[in-house]
């Protein structure tokens, strides 16, 4: 396994939407300068869930998940208040195609994180993932935070792996 490089990801990214190899990511609102020697950053996106829990619990399963949660949009320009100690959910402004042969991490970018925000998300991102990335977004501070949507909030991490081949028992 290896991380991609500024250029290999420069090059997937022009390779057309329906080769197996191709990256995408969109939109790309600044082009390039997103892109880091070895990442992509990441903005946040319109749409959050709140926790909206009065119990002094929770019990993870499917039907107490939507009952827990309130879905809230905010637009581009405005901002979401994240109480101390609270965890939101969001989403990454940018539409994901992983190709088959990569994978992805999601790291917090360090100016992020020195606003005592945590941003993490499922810890792998598996090969030919398709869709808007899901962010556990912690302010872990003594004081509430604002949340932009369209801010630059994490880094995409990719690693090139190598398929195993399908096995197919007839």
């Amino acid at each position: 396994m290896s991380v991609l490089a500024r250029g290999e990801i420069q090059k997937r990214l022009k390779l057309g939407i329906l080769r197996p190899e191709s990256l995408v990511v969109t939109p790309l609102l600044e082009g390039t300068r997103v892109l880091d020697v070895d990442s992509i950053d990441l903005r946040l996106g319109c749409y959050f869930l709140l926790p909206n829990s009065q119990q002094p619990f929770f019990c993870p399963d499917e039907h107490s998940a939507k009952s827990v949660q309130s879905r809230v949009h905010i637009p581009l320009g405005k901002y979401l208040v994240v109480p101390a100690h609270q965890t939101v959910l969001g989403v990454t402004l940018e539409f994901i195609k992983l190709p088959y042969d990569v994978s992805g991490q999601i790291l917090t970018k360090s100016s992020v994180a020195r606003t005592f925000i945590v941003v993490e998300t499922a810890p792998w991102i598996h090969p030919c993932y398709r869709g808007c990335l899901t962010l556990e977004i912690a302010n872990v501070s003594n004081t509430p935070v604002l949340l932009y949507p369209g801010r630059l909030i994490a880094q995409l991490i990719l690693t090139q792996v190598r398929p195993r081949p399908v096995r197919r028992d007839v």
